[in-house]
């Protein structure tokens, strides 16, 4: 999947997404997640039995918002095949982490995360189509 230079540049920053999936009886669920983009995947973590993760199980697609709220507009619409895998590596956390909260913080959430981190998944979305948004 070809994916514009804006585009990869703009998805390579450090920003909030909405995660989008189909819930049951075709009901959408979305919510505002933390992700990791690396070699055109994206990848998010979140709990193994939250409805996200049973969505993306039960449909194998998601799709993936990225924006920018103020002028000049724009927007990334990754829609793409998606499937739940393990939870990242101790080393790839902390670079999440730290990407989102910086040096001072990424100690004490990584403690707390570390009481959960059993049960977190990934869940990986590999594009099929991504549509850029410029208003």
């Amino acid at each position: 999947m070809n994916i514009s230079d804006t585009a990869h540049e703009f998805l390579s920053r450090t920003q909030i997404c909405v995660l989008a999936t189909t819930g049951p009886g075709n009901s959408p669920h979305a919510v505002p997640m933390w992700y990791r983009y690396r070699d055109g995947i994206i990848t998010i973590l979140g709990a193994r039995d939250s409805q996200k993760c049973r969505n993306v199980e039960r449909t194998g697609k998601a799709m993936v918002v990225v924006d920018r709220r103020e002028a000049p507009y724009y927007a990334v619409m990754v829609k793409g095949d998606a499937e739940i895998g393990p939870g990242l590596s101790r080393e790839e956390e902390r670079e999440l982490v730290l990407r989102y909260l910086g040096e001072d913080r990424v100690d004490a959430y990584l403690a707390e995360y570390e009481k959960r981190r059993a049960s977190v998944a990934s869940i990986i979305v590999r594009p099929t189509r991504v549509i850029e948004f410029r208003g």
